[in-house]
């Protein structure tokens, strides 16, 4: 019996490891994360014994719990996001050689500018209708026009690039991670 069901979870594993990172990856927009929240689903429900249920069930059940998961993902990291007004960094006066003063004299409002400078327009739009105005994909979506699948497509956009932003601009990266993350992580 124990062997049928090995048999029967490797099965299952095979055939919905990759769907189901996916879905984690639309959440998390980390690959190894993501990777990370399925893995633990599975070693769960081995333990409890869930795969064998009907092929049907065990589909609708997986998805929902790898988007449960990543939720409680996304909140965890949320309330260990530390607050600007918590970071205490000591704040450089001095002007650079072409006269220009330090990246960290800009306030927070203007590294969030800088930071969606990198964006493009159009996902520059949606990301602020989605985050700042607190709109729904379907309302973005309706109101552009566009269908909701494009609207997830130029969310995962955004987020990808302002994370390539904040790797790169690491002089400020206290300060725009706190605050793109709290942007992003508001999601619902």
């Amino acid at each position: 019996m124990m062997a049928f069901r090995k048999e029967l979870f490797k099965a299952k594993f095979q055939k919905h490891y990759s769907r189901l990172c996916n879905i984690a990856y639309g959440y998390v927009s980390d690959k190894e994360e993501s990777e990370d929240i399925v893995q633990e689903l599975f070693i769960d429900v081995w333990n409890k014994e869930l795969d064998v249920m009907p092929e049907e069930d065990f589909a609708a059940y997986m998805t929902t719990a790898v988007k449960n998961r990543c939720i409680s993902f996304l909140r965890k990291q949320k309330s260990d996001t530390v607050s600007i007004e918590d970071y205490h960094s000591p704040v450089n006066d001095v002007a650079d050689e072409n006269g220009a003063l330090d990246e960290n004299m800009q306030s927070p409002e203007e590294r969030l500018a800088s930071a969606l400078a990198v964006l493009p327009p159009k996902c520059k739009d949606i990301f602020l209708m989605a985050k700042l105005q607190g709109m729904k994909y379907r309302e973005i979506a309706e109101n552009l026009n566009l269908s909701e699948k494009t609207i997830e497509n130029q969310m995962t956009k955004a987020i990808k690039l302002l994370r390539a932003y904040v790797a790169g601009n690491c002089l400020i990266l206290a300060a725009v991670v706190t605050i793109i993350l709290s942007i992003i992580i508001n999601c619902e």
